[in-house]
């Protein structure tokens, strides 16, 4: 059977060598998928490098470093090197396992007359080497594109817009996939045949591959393995949507075949598996919703639930427990009270929470071939009169006015970071924070129980609004004002350009005017100027005054 041989020339002046040196100068070939040591008579002309392929058309150059592009491909035919271009034959003189000499005489190239002696490292490393080297060339040659696409076929342009599929274990790469995986097929595994396949399959919807299809491949034995474990492939989490709706999609995989990097891993998995009979470890990772703190839960549930704290009665606190089923999807399959707060209601309402949480990343089985598994998971809920607010913190001598803090909830644990915001003095919510942000020109912001910033507030006399008639002024990030209660709740969204104090149940507010400089106060005072002024009620309704 003819193999086909494609030799790569680019340019380079090889300079003679005094005359004690060998006659052979050594230069890097790569021949029928083995790096060679290519030696070459000195004093003349040659080519850096060569490099032998399976069929195609390259690049060569002539020697002349003018870069003259011209093309070759060439054939290996019993004891001769074929050009198929000059219909010129070469004669092989030895070609073994480790030894490739032949008559070069390619007149176009004028190098010489004599033959090239090309010898090959065998040893492990060498073999390492030359499967890296390999590897390479064929991932640079492979013109398919890798990972997901859809059904019909086209590349996804913006990758942003979906949730490519993700496989337990190996994510988004599934090359590792089948490298860890395969048994490497025995024939050619003894003869060191290295090689590759590209695969292409469909997801469906629950993530299971389908219809597998080969793309290119070095060796039909090569296609046989891939798709063996294409189709033993364990569920992934499934392509979806811009708006998380699961959809089908074809998905490509290279997947190189290199016999020593193949040993390497069966000796390493040996050694592994010998190693887990003394070792009681679980290789398991439990289920884990959004950055996988377990206080990430009760926070989501904590925010929003709505209950009137006065069916506490004497009571300060109450706590439920709840049970949930967490599929191999990362969804949410099944709630239940495992013990009750007291008050169904209650109960009722942080199942409906629970039930419609956004999907979770589930739990892995790392046995085997990595899969994702069912979980459950028990959740301690609290109902409280007042929630708890975050203490602040700091490293510096003093808690006073700012200096850079970190705010803990009554657990301990840090919900804002360390240098985030700076200490204010004042507060004019008892279950709410203020805290100046920690750069130039500074806003005072206020922090709900879990660290969100709600709205800035109105600076009066170098600190926070003072309340009057039960309100303070806030303020959205356009500087725009609006008015809060005294429990931190928005009674009037921020709107107004202007706005001062309630006063006797009425405030004097504009939607259009400029701050201007009082004359003679060297820009130290400030005073609103606007040509309408309107007084609103505290239902923010404008009088006719």
């Amino acid at each position: 059977m003819k193999k086909l041989l494609l030799i790569l020339f680019s340019l380079a002046v090889i300079s003679e060598l005094a005359a004690q040196n060998s006659d052979y100068t050594d230069i890097s070939a790569l021949l029928e998928n083995r790096i060679w040591n290519v030696q070459l008579p000195k004093g003349k002309q040659y080519a850096m490098e060569m490099e032998f392929r399976d069929a195609g058309w390259k690049k060569t150059f002539l020697y002349d470093e003018k870069k003259t592009e011209i093309f070759y491909s060439y054939s290996l035919c019993g004891d001769t090197i074929k050009v198929f271009e000059s219909r010129k034959k070469y004669i092989i003189q030895e070609l073994t396992d480790s030894t490739l000499v032949f008559q070069y005489l390619p007149d176009s190239l004028t190098i010489g007359v004599g033959p090239l002696k090309c010898v090959t490292d065998n040893s492990i490393e060498g073999q390492r080497k030359n499967e890296e080297r390999l590897d390479s060339i064929w991932r640079k040659e492979d013109i398919w594109n890798k990972g997901v696409a859809k059904i019909t076929g086209e590349p996804v342009k913006d990758l942003s817009a979906i949730e490519p599929p993700r496989w337990a274990g190996w994510n988004y790469d599934l090359t590792k996939y089948y490298v860890s995986q395969m048994k490497y097929p025995e024939e050619l595994l003894k003869k060191n045949i290295a090689g590759y396949s590209v695969v292409m399959f469909s997801i469906d919807t629950l993530g299971l591959p389908r219809s597998v299809n080969i793309l290119t491949t070095k060796h039909k034995d090569f296609d046989k393995e891939v798709i063996r474990l294409t189709k033993e492939l364990p569920h992934c989490l499934p392509c979806r949507d811009k708006n998380g709706k699961r959809m089908e999609c074809l998905f490509t995989v290279y997947v190189p075949f290199l016999p020593q990097h193949y040993r390497d891993r069966v000796r390493k998995d040996s050694i592994w598996k010998e190693e887990q009979k003394h070792c009681f470890v679980e290789w398991e990772s439990p289920s884990r919703f959004r950055d996988g703190n377990p206080v990430a839960i009760q926070d989501y549930i904590e925010e929003r639930l709505v209950y009137d704290p006065k069916l506490l009665g004497n009571k300060e606190q109450v706590r439920g427990f709840y049970n949930a089923k967490i599929n191999s999807y990362g969804e949410v399959s099944e709630v239940n009270v495992f013990r009750s707060c007291g008050i169904q209601e209650w109960d009722a309402q942080v199942m409906d929470i629970i039930k419609g949480m956004p999907r979770w990343t589930p739990a892995i089985s790392f046995y085997g071939k990595n899969k994702y598994m069912e979980s459950q998971w028990t959740m301690n809920v609290f109902f409280r009169k007042t929630k708890g607010k975050l203490i602040a913190h700091t490293f510096e001598k003093n808690l006073e006015t700012g200096v850079p803090v970190c705010f803990l909830n009554e657990r301990g644990d840090t919900i804002v970071p360390y240098g985030k915001y700076k200490f204010c003095q004042i507060n004019r919510v008892k279950n709410l924070v203020f805290a100046y942000e920690n750069k130039q020109d500074a806003r005072i912001v206020c922090l709900d129980s879990q660290g969100k910033e709600l709205y800035y507030i109105f600076q009066y006399d170098n600190g926070p609004d003072k309340i009057r008639e039960g309100l303070f002024r806030i303020m959205d990030k356009n500087g725009l004002i609006g008015f809060a209660d005294s429990l931190g709740n928005v009674v009037l969204k921020p709107q107004f350009k202007f706005a001062f104090p309630f006063e006797n149940g009425k405030a004097k507010i504009t939607f259009s005017g400029k701050s201007k400089s009082s004359p003679d106060s060297k820009d130290e005072k400030h005073y609103w100027d606007s040509p309408d002024w309107y007084y609103i009620d505290t239902n923010g309704k404008i009088l006719n005054e």
